[in-house]
């Protein structure tokens, strides 16, 4: 690997990370698994069957390691078949699909996405396509796109005609039918993984996939930003289009999906490595981080701190790291030692980006942090990426069973798993069953709920919110194990009751 490409920065590391594989290996050939194309037209059964978090589905290209499931829900990895599961979410599209794909090449052998997106448009879905600039020339998957559907390039690196610096737009989005009428129909498909053969055939990516009205929505204002319309189908405006630092800050940040909490966030307007600061400075028992380019020094820092403090950490990061980069060259060295690892392929990638705080902890608020973002200065303030953050103890788990078994391939040793500290293994944001501890009644309700909580503490929090997520009503008390909440003037319906008590966060499912 030529060192140059290792020290330049982050922008021109990305833009080169595919020649420079490319001239270590040869073509991959996928062979497709027809039983893992099928079942991609359904959720996989195998996924989160009965699991509080539902409407996420999280999926690997890399093997998994089921051993260190504590929550009854194995993390699946769809190897050579994640881009089938991905033209299948198309293939369910009936009425529009918005992309925002940073790279796509054509796929060996009957490319399913290309394929899903012709046979969407030909059908009447109307569809707009984003890619990036520094890509434009090589995007075979692009060119073979339907002519007719409407596609937009972003601005050149270099640009940004309301000042600062523009650098990429890298960004990986499927959003489906964001205005069905019926809001289960709603997905949002988002992660690590390019188009290329080797992401799924070789690079180590995740992919989260959910189904949510509230989120797409959200994601479909952003694309809309950058597409300078909001017509789905319709062609772009140059004259309202913004990338980068042009981008207004996103104005919905929280949403509940299938009784979790999720956060979400797009730079550079959002500030997002304040967020991830943020996230790792909640990790007092256990957290891993996996990244594919990780430059920012403070946040390495960061995650030895709070070993320093006591946390368990490991962290994963690909060879484009090193260099000059301090992250990989001392930081994490010498401040986790054995616990860091580094991957050193020279024809595939280490390209998660995601860090997992405490998975072993259920009553320390679990959450993964995912997205496009790579921890680097250009992510932050010139690129356009998205990341979520979802509190889920299911779904933090799901993460940890895939950084264990990638560590162990990559370093040799196994990760060393924290025992449990909670006195219950209720996660944040799931819903809970437990009568003793939380219960509402009547259910169904017609005006006066009762809500009882054993042991609540100063500033009680209780939310009610829709099926989409939104917050219908709030009230936080002081010191009490019982409150009332008039729902009168709630329309008939299914909600959901959130309490939160310090590190007790319990949900239950109520009927209007």
């Amino acid at each position: 690997m030529n060192k140059k490409i290792q020290s330049v920065a982050y922008g021109a590391t990305e833009k080169n990370k595919k020649q420079a594989k490319n001239q270590n290996k040869g073509v991959f050939v996928k062979t497709i698994a027809l039983s893992f194309a099928l079942a991609a037209f359904g959720f996989n059964a195998n996924a989160q069957i009965g699991a509080p978090n539902s409407k996420i589905k999280v999926y690997f290209t890399q093997p998994v390691d089921n051993a260190v499931s504590t929550t009854g829900v194995n993390a699946v990895s769809l190897g050579n078949t994640m881009f089938d599961t991905l033209g299948a979410y198309i293939n369910r599209a009936k009425y529009t699909v918005d992309i925002a794909q940073y790279e796509y090449q054509t796929l060996s052998g009957t490319d399913p996405i290309k394929t899903a997106i012709n046979a969407a448009y030909a059908r009447g879905v109307k569809i707009r396509y984003i890619q990036d600039a520094s890509q434009a020339s090589t995007n075979t998957g692009v060119t073979s796109l339907t002519s007719a559907i409407p596609k937009l390039t972003s601005p050149a690196a270099g640009t940004a005609p309301c000042g600062g610096s523009y650098n990429i737009m890298h960004n990986k989005i499927i959003i489906v039918d964001v205005n069905s009428p019926d809001t289960t129909k709603a997905f949002v498909l988002m992660g690590s993984p390019d188009w290329d053969n080797a992401m799924q055939g070789g690079d180590y990516n995740n992919e989260v996939i959910f189904q949510s009205k509230q989120l797409a929505k959200a994601y479909t204002n952003e694309f809309d930003i950058m597409w300078g319309d909001t017509t789905h189908g319709g062609a772009s405006n140059s004259t309202n289009s913004k990338f980068g630092p042009c981008k207004p800050a996103t104005t919905q940040h929280i949403f509940e999906i299938g009784g979790s909490k999720v956060e979400l966030y797009f730079s550079p307007s959002d500030g997002v490595n304040n967020e991830i600061v943020s996230t790792i400075s909640t990790a007092t028992v256990d957290l891993y981080c996996g990244m594919f380019t990780f430059t920012e020094t403070t946040d390495a820092t960061d995650i030895v701190n709070q070993k320093s403090a006591g946390a368990k950490a490991y962290v994963i990061l690909d060879k484009y790291s090193s260099g000059s980069y301090t992250p990989y060259t001392s930081t994490f060295p010498s401040g986790l030692g054995s616990d860091f690892t580094g991957f050193n392929s020279s024809s595939y990638l280490y390209h998660n980006k995601y860090l997992i705080v405490n998975p072993s902890a259920p009553c320390s608020d679990p959450k993964v942090l995912t997205g496009s973002h790579n921890w680097t200065s250009s992510a932050n303030s010139e690129n356009d990426e998205n990341t979520v953050i979802i509190h889920n103890d299911t779904i933090a788990n799901i993460y940890l069973q895939a950084f264990s078994n990638d560590f162990k391939v990559i370093s040799g040793n196994a990760v060393t798993t924290v025992a449990n500290p909670c006195p219950h293994t209720t996660g944040i944001n799931s819903i809970n069953n437990d009568e003793s501890d939380f219960n509402v009644f009547p259910n169904p309700v017609t005006d006066v709920l009762n809500i009882t909580v054993k042991n609540a503490g100063d500033n009680l929090s209780v939310r009610i919110t829709d099926q989409l997520g939104r917050l219908i009503l709030e009230n936080i008390v002081n010191q009490t194990n019982e409150m009332q909440m008039n729902t009168a003037s709630l329309n008939t319906g299914v909600y959901f009751v959130t309490v939160s008590s310090g590190n007790n966060h319990y949900t239950k499912k109520i009927v209007k």
